[in-house]
């Protein structure tokens, strides 16, 4: 779908003041729609040619957020409900939306679906913004025509996944902030506050103490060299994620770290697993056939030793075999995970007990997270500590000395 660059000029339905403004769409009739959903009559519109809306039409990673598409899911759902086309459904919801490209995403949408093809199909012309789950799962749904139902159902699922997401994300910023707070107020205290020991020192003469000293060394550095310091970091950074990217086994051997560090590795084991049992319970409920199931599941998860593990799991199927021997007396794995999962296969209930085990991650997630939150604050408070007496050592230790000479 082609979008265009357009002027505008419009009559504000709120006031019936004039305003002026520049927008994107696919034709003018779009354009004015769009400024109707927003409270303006449009009184003339202009197409022009824009390089710097070109260049923003170029995007590098993902346009549509999970809080945005559990968002355009649960619209959607209730326009279906209301007796809304999702030809109709999807040009309402596209018009509606401020943010440019989500909105072209949305239109392209919206014509692929209205030139005829099915809602699913539409989809996958992105399969950077939809995921292929949510594809697989409206397939179905149009299939049986409970389309409305099935995204509701879809709904419940990301938003299970957001909130645990978000949960585990809150805990690793925890020692994040308390690094960089400390971090900043060493700099502080090296950069702006030692210094000034050293003058004073001069001109009465003493001896500093040994860590003041290795203060305000460490401080004269960093304002010295700031600039390469800083420059330097950045070449790292650059370079760490060029090797991650580019080399399988750094991927996987962080990934095995990941899961294997003290407190954090329970957090990685909740996500990877929770999303597993929640994501192949879901397929499998939808009558996803059990091997597209997983390599759905595979495209879901970022870490790679889980990614392995789907691997095995799928040959396992494909040989006629158990998918959770992949799992049995792995690291990575819990003993509740591969019993239920095993137990699910034997009886013929594998959606049934993956459901299971997604309920009790969900269930469990919260009280998990807070026993890993209750774990870090001693561990992050006797380093802040630590710290603070070295640094209130540095700042007095110079003043008693200093006192001693006066004296």
């Amino acid at each position: 779908m082609k979008i265009f660059d357009y002027k505008y000029k419009a009559k504000r339905m709120r006031d019936g003041k004039i305003v002026r403004g520049r927008t994107e769409g696919p034709s003018k009739v779009i354009v004015d729609q769009f400024l109707f959903e927003n409270g303006l009559r449009a009184l003339e519109i202009e197409r022009y040619k824009s390089i710097y809306g070109a260049l923003n039409r170029i995007t590098l990673s993902k346009v549509i957020k999970e809080k945005d598409l559990i968002f355009y899911l649960k619209q959607l759902a209730s326009l279906l409900r209301s007796g809304v086309k999702i030809n109709e459904a999807c040009e309402i919801l596209a018009a509606q939306q401020t943010n440019k490209n989500v909105r072209r995403i949305l239109f392209g949408v919206y014509y692929a679906v209205n030139s005829g093809q099915s809602f699913s199909d539409a989809l996958k012309e992105h399969p950077r913004e939809f995921p292929k789950i949510l594809v697989s799962m409206i397939e179905v749904g149009e299939a049986t025509g409970d389309l409305d139902e099935v995204l509701n159902e879809a709904v419940e699922y990301f938003e299970k996944q957001y909130r645990l997401k978000m949960s585990i994300r809150s805990t690793l910023m925890l020692p994040v902030i308390y690094l960089v707070v400390a971090v900043g107020v060493a700099i502080f205290l090296m950069v702006g506050v030692m210094p000034q020991f050293e003058g004073m020192y001069d001109t009465l003469g003493g001896d500093l103490p040994g860590v003041t000293i290795l203060f305000m060394n460490v401080g004269d550095f960093i304002r010295t060299n700031a600039l390469f310091i800083l420059l330097g970091l950045l070449v790292l950074i650059a370079i760490g994620i060029l090797v991650y990217r580019r080399f399988y086994k750094v991927q996987y051997t962080l990934s095995k770290l990941a899961i294997k560090m003290p407190i954090f590795g329970e957090l990685v084991k909740l996500n990877n697993l929770s999303r597993i049992a929640s994501t192949i319970a879901e397929m499998l409920k939808n009558h996803v056939p059990l091997q597209e199931s997983i390599k759905n599941t595979y495209e879901l998860i970022d870490n790679r030793v889980y990614q392995e593990l789907l691997i095995r799991a799928q040959k396992n199927v494909t040989s006629g075999e158990y998918m959770s021997r992949a799992f049995e007396h792995h690291y990575a794995s819990e003993v509740v995970f591969n019993r239920m999962m095993g137990v699910g296969e034997r009886t013929g209930e594998l959606g049934k007990m993956m459901n299971n085990l997604s309920d009790f991650y969900d269930e469990d997630s919260d009280i998990k997270i807070e026993q890993m939150k209750a774990a870090l604050q001693p561990i992050l408070l006797i380093f802040i500590y630590i710290l603070i007496i070295i640094m209130i050592l540095a700042v007095m230790l110079p003043s008693l000395a200093l006192s001693d000479q006066l004296m």
